[in-house]
C-alpha cells in the first residue's frame, strides 16, 4: 500500500489567489493513522513546505506573510493526527502561515 503523503520534497499543488497571497496544498491519498510513521510523514511534509515559503526565490516571487498551507485528505485523519495538525497550526500561525484540514 502507498503512502497516505507521497513526494516528501514536493509542492503537490500551488494556487495563486486572485486578491494576492498563494495556497500550498498537500495531498492525503488516504487514511492518516495515529502512528509514529504516518506522524513523521505528516510533519516532513509541512516542514517542507515551510522551508520553500521562507526560501529567497519564493519570497521574491510571492512575498511573505500571504501563504496558507492546506491538507486535503480523502478520509478523515485519526483523532491524533487531527490533535498534531492542530498543535502545528499554533506554531505556524506564529509565522503568519495558517494551515487548514480539508476532508473530500
Amino acid at each position: 500500500m502507498d503512502d497516505p503523503i507521497q513526494g516528501l520534497d514536493k509542492i503537490d499543488i500551488v494556487g495563486e489567489r486572485k486578491g494576492g497571497g498563494v495556497d500550498l496544498v498537500i495531498i492525503v491519498s488516504s487514511a492518516l493513522r495515529d502512528c509514529e510513521y504516518h506522524e513523521q510523514l505528516l510533519k516532513t511534509k509541512i516542514q517542507s513546505y515551510t522551508d520553500t515559503i521562507f526560501s529567497d526565490e519564493w519570497i521574491s516571487k510571492y512575498g511573505q506573510g500571504n501563504s496558507d498551507i492546506y491538507i486535503k485528505a480523502q478520509v478523515i485523519p485519526e483523532q491524533e493526527i487531527i490533535n498534531l495538525i492542530g498543535a502545528i497550526k499554533k506554531h505556524l500561525k506564529e509565522f503568519n502561515i495558517d494551515l487548514w484540514l480539508e476532508v473530500a
